[in-house]
């Protein structure tokens, strides 16, 4: 995979680590195999092996955990050319890798897939693929041979799990024609408490998510400024950061709008954001380059603090946002839907109560951890069982 977290209290990841810290709770060794920041080595981290290969000079070494890959690619030439030194020597380091594992599951396979494959060759074990998504629309824009060449070296795979309905029709899309089982990850960091719903005398409405096109926010801005006219004491929240930080604070100024930019946060931080809102909101669109939300994890989080959803008819959202059943949905930018569908549940709390209780009991039957941990590891002794045979 692309980035574990740096140490006990980095925040790289949280799904991966409550995935494996999940295996190790059932008796299962777990191994990662990803690359280094900044000269970090090999170390392990609450029972787990996290190999990393080294790829470039330590001043340098920092393609990967800010922030996501296609963002870094972005901010100039010197991150493009770090590219190629780390797939030759994740190659190399996967050659070499040891001890002998009995299952091998590829995240963000492309370019991973170049890892993954020689440790399959050399262990003659299963090898699985797990698709995100955001790497398939990468997979499209790459020159047609080398698009061929990922499409093959994915097809050698056993298995391929991905995130949601709609990252399953688009790996279909594009030539795949390993099986696909869909494994979503579930709420990273709340534990298993589900907190009922409570109507909020401040009435709040929240988002969390990287400041970045595809989240949508300025939709999110455009709507606010009529839901403001009609509750002048509505308060918008926006947590997070990103490289939109600017232009979300020029456009609040433009439409006259207050809206209080909180920054990145996690923790009681995080839970006490959720706790105090009336209304969480995912007005996800798709970006210039194509992408979109392949899921909407925190679509998830927020159901399991007890908030109503409204979020974009986009990607993999309506995967756990049912519209009218477990949240609303509205057609992707469009403001004056998205406002509608807010002050709906603003003025409605019996309404927005009952989204929650369904909402909740969908997030339990399809999106808690014990459900996904059994379901993977339930794939994996069937592997294990046609390898032996």
């Amino acid at each position: 995979m692309t980035a574990y977290p740096r140490n006990e209290h980095d925040v790289v990841s949280p799904w991966i680590v409550k995935l494996l810290t999940n295996f190790l709770k059932k008796g299962h060794d777990v191994s990662v195999f990803t690359s280094s920041y900044k000269g970090l080595e090999t170390q392990v981290m609450n029972g787990v092996l996290v190999y990393r290969f080294r790829y470039a000079p330590k001043g340098i070494e920092d393609l990967t955990h800010d922030m996501a890959v296609p963002e870094r690619l972005k901010q100039g030439i010197k991150y493009k050319l770090l590219v190629l030194p780390y797939i030759l020597s994740g190659l190399i380091n996967a050659l070499i890798f040891k001890p002998k594992h009995d299952i091998i599951h590829v995240h963000w396979p492309v370019p991973h897939i170049v890892f993954g494959l020689p440790m399959k060759r050399r262990w003659k074990v299963p090898m699985l693929l797990y698709i995100h998504g955001g790497e398939l629309n990468f997979l499209k824009k790459l020159p047609a041979p080398l698009k061929k060449t990922f499409i093959y070296m994915m097809n050698k795979a056993d298995l391929i799990t991905v995130n949601s309905s709609y990252t399953k029709r688009v790996a279909e899309s594009i030539g795949l024609e390993v099986p696909i089982e869909i494994v979503p990850f579930g709420n990273p960091h709340a534990d298993a408490t589900m907190y009922p719903f409570k109507k909020k005398n401040k009435k709040t409405i929240l988002f969390v998510g990287r400041l970045i096109e595809v989240k949508g926010i300025d939709v999110l801005l455009r709507a606010f400024k009529i839901i403001k006219k009609m509750h002048p004491d509505v308060e918008l929240r926006i947590v997070g950061d990103g490289p939109l930080k600017e232009e979300i604070v020029t456009l609040s100024d433009e439409l006259g709008i207050p809206v209080t930019l909180t920054g990145y946060k996690t923790g009681e931080e995080l839970k006490r954001e959720y706790l105090n809102a009336s209304v969480f909101v995912l007005p996800s669109k798709r970006d210039k380059i194509g992408q979109t939300e392949t899921l909407g994890v925190v679509t998830i989080e927020a159901l399991s603090y007890g908030l109503p959803v409204v979020a974009s008819n986009l990607g993999g959202i309506p995967d756990v946002i049912k519209d009218k059943k477990t949240g609303l949905l509205f057609n992707p930018g469009d403001h004056e839907e998205l406002a509608e569908k807010i002050m709906l549940l603003l003025e409605n709390p019996e309404m927005a109560g009952e989204l929650v209780r369904k909402g909740q009991e969908h997030v339990k039957n399809n999106y808690s951890w014990k459900r996904i941990v059994d379901k993977l590891e339930q794939l994996y002794i069937g592997l294990l069982g046609r390898y032996k045979t």
